[in-house]
Order: structure tokens, then sequence, then C-alpha cells
């Protein structure tokens, strides 16, 4: 990919950071969208541009990224949490086609965030695959993926190409999902989640990274699943995550436990989906993590892991 000009949204998170150092390394120019801009200063060494408000951007922009959101699972579902990510996402999504509408801009490509669980969540094993065709679901995560796709259409009219990221579980060992079960598996605490045949929908960090490079250069427009073309039940990945760790997975989660603890948010580790990545296979990208246990094996024994690096 030549050298572009990037305006990335949800630069901050543990995607956003892996991709905005892939981009530095491949010599393009960074802007992020953030609230904490000072952060972001510092924390690249002044090698990125931070914004706190569209407002504050000039020029035109070879390729916007929008990935913004407050995340789905790290507060219960109340009333007030269910707006705050539906405004980190839809209300955002809405803003930014005001100011690239509003400003002019012409993208050679643009990729919206989504998730895998425009779906809908399937209890056990029940789950068929899902490519990119398959229905939305009917539950909030579901209709919150639906409205912030829908957000982003209009920027249809101002790019070649519009690409809807329906992101899966993202691994890597620094960060997300693996970063918070580390603790816990590596003291034996770690278990099976409800009956454990629920679909967990993975994609590693560096092949999600990697996807987006091939996305942005890529004959491919719409919903892309951005999963590995082999999920996996919750208990095949319990039994993966504590192997890697040697240590055992002894105590189990029921769902009724989830439910206590988590409310309506359960959903999200008690249901699962059967995603396959159609698209990206279709258009001939190539997965260097296809398999979950190589994957773990690597991320907690093989040292510093950087996504790209490869």
């Amino acid at each position: 990919m030549n050298k572009q000009r990037i305006f990335i949204t949800g630069g901050t998170g543990f995607i956003g950071q892996a991709l905005i150092a892939r981009w530095l390394q491949q010599g393009h120019l960074i802007t992020v969208l953030s609230r904490r801009p000072e952060w972001v200063q510092r924390h690249w060494q002044g090698k990125v541009v931070a914004v706190s408000d569209f407002q504050q951007l000039s020029g035109s922009f070879d390729v916007l990224v929008n990935l913004a959101g407050e995340g789905i699972a790290d507060r219960r579902w109340s009333r007030a949490r269910k707006a705050e990510l539906y405004e980190s996402r839809v209300e955002l999504t809405q803003a930014l086609v005001r100011w690239a509408t509003l400003s002019g801009q012409r993208f050679k490509r643009v990729l919206s965030g989504s998730a895998i669980g425009y779906y809908g969540g399937f209890d056990g094993a029940a789950s068929p695959a899902l490519d990119e065709t398959a229905d939305a679901g009917d539950d909030f995560a579901a209709r919150l993926c639906r409205d912030w796709e829908q957000a982003a259409e209009p920027l249809q009219e101002l790019t070649g190409r519009l690409v809807y990221l329906r992101t899966g579980v993202v691994l890597g060992s620094h960060g997300g999902m693996l970063k918070r079960l580390k603790l816990p598996f590596s003291l034996g605490l770690g278990g099976v989640i409800g009956d454990g045949r629920q679909v967990l929908s993975w994609i590693s960090l560096d092949d999600y990274c990697r996807a987006v490079d091939f996305l942005l250069s890529a004959d491919v427009s719409g919903p892309v699943n951005m999963t590995s073309p082999n999920p996996e039940t919750n208990r095949a990945f319990t039994s993966a995550l504590a192997s890697a760790l040697k240590r055992p997975a002894l105590l189990p989660m029921p769902s009724c436990m989830a439910k206590a603890a988590f409310g309506e948010m359960s959903l999200l580790l008690l249901k699962g989906q059967k995603v396959l990545p159609q698209q990206l296979t279709q258009a001939g990208f190539s997965f260097h993590d296809a398999d979950i246990t190589p994957l773990l094996e690597r991320e907690f024994h093989s040292g510093i892991y950087q996504a790209g690096a490869r």
C-alpha cells in the first residue's frame, strides 16, 4: 500500500493501537480522533496527529477507519450503559458522516466498525454457519450493530469502497479478552462457561491487522466477517487456553451464575455464533493463525509479540 493519509477513530484501543503501530512502520500519515489527544501525542512521541473534535481536522484523507466504541463487555448493560454504547458507536458515526460530507471528503476506502453480534446469539451448538449474507439477529447487540452499520451507509457516497468490519473476538495476549483471562486462568480459576457448547468466532490480532491492510487495497465492499475460518466451542477454547498456560481449568461458571453476575450482558458469554469469513477467503486473504491452539501457545510462550511483526 502506497503512502496514505489515514484518519482513524478508536485509535487508542487494543486494535487501534496495533493498527497505528503497523501503519507508522509502513510510513503512513496518521490522524486520530480521541478524547485524550495529549495521551496520544505522548504515546506516539509526536508521530501521530491527535484531535478531540471533528472541527479540528483540516485537509483531505485517503482512508477512513472508524473503530470508535465503548467496550461492550466492560460493564453490565444498564439503561444508561446501553445509551453510552449506542452514543459511542451510532451517534459518533452519524457525526463522522456529517463532518465528512460538509468538509467535502472523498476517500479511497472507508472501513467502518461493526461486530459479529450483528447475527444475534445462538444457544449451544445451535448456530448455523453464518457468512456475510446471513440475516441480522434481534437482541440488543444485534440491533446495536445493525444501527451502527446503517449510520455509516451515507459514507458510500464519499468513497469508492465502503466496508463494514464485522469483528469477532480479537485475540492477543497484551489486550482484549486474553489479557482479562490470563490472570484467572494462570491461577487455576478458569473454566467452561455454561454448557461450553456455545461457539466462539475469533481472530488473532495479527490477522486482523493484516486483513485491514488487505481490505484497504482489495476489490471488496459491504460486510466482511473478521474471523478465523475455524471457530471453536467455549469448551475447546477453555481447554486450549488452560493448556497454553499449563494450568488446570477447574472452575466452571454455570449459566445461572453468569446471569446473576452479568445480567443481560451474560448473553455474550452464554450464546455464540459460528461465523465464517467468506468475503476474505473468496478475495484471496491468507490467514496466518487459522487454528486456536498454536496461536495461544505462541501468544504466551514466544516472548514479546507485536502485531504485524511477521
